[in-house]
C-alpha cells in the first residue's frame, strides 16, 4: 500500500475479511490513531472506558476518550503494521507495531469488549498495552 505524505501506512494480514467483527477492529484502531472521531463516534458506546495499562490512565466515556487523543497522538505515525485480530463472542483482541516518523516503535496489543456479540455491538472496554 503506497502512502502519500502524512498519510499513515497501513499492513494488514492477510485473511481478516472473515469475520465482519475484525475489520471493526481495525477501523477502530485507525481512527484512534488518526482522531476520526466520526467513526469513533459510530463504534463506541457513549459510555467507553479505555485503560492505558502503560500509563495507569482510565478514559471514562467517548467526549474524554476523543479529547484525550486531541491531547496526546501529536507524534507522526509513518506506518501501522497489524499482526493478528482475533474476535470471540463479545471479546476482540489487535496487535502490531505503531513506526513514529522519529524512528520510534511502539509494539502494541488493544483488547477490546463489545456490548453484544452482534455486528452492530459497540466498543464498552479497551485495554491498551504499548511497549
Amino acid at each position: 500500500m503506497e502512502s502519500s505524505q502524512n498519510e499513515m501506512k497501513l499492513i494488514i494480514p492477510t485473511g481478516c475479511d472473515n469475520a465482519p467483527r475484525k475489520q471493526i477492529v481495525i477501523d477502530f484502531t485507525v481512527a484512534l490513531l488518526e482522531q476520526k472521531n466520526e467513526i469513533i463516534k459510530e463504534y463506541a458506546e457513549a459510555s467507553v472506558i479505555w485503560y492505558q495499562l502503560k500509563d495507569d490512565r482510565k478514559i471514562e466515556n467517548r467526549s474524554s476518550l476523543i479529547t484525550t487523543l486531541q491531547d496526546v497522538n501529536k507524534d507522526t505515525i509513518n506506518c501501522l503494521e497489524i499482526y493478528h485480530v482475533i474476535t470471540h463472542g463479545k471479546s476482540a483482541s489487535i496487535n502490531g507495531v505503531i513506526s513514529l516518523e522519529n524512528g520510534t516503535k511502539i509494539d502494541f496489543c488493544d483488547v477490546y469488549v463489545f456490548s453484544n456479540t452482534a455486528k452492530s455491538g459497540k466498543v464498552k472496554e479497551i485495554k491498551s498495552y504499548r511497549l
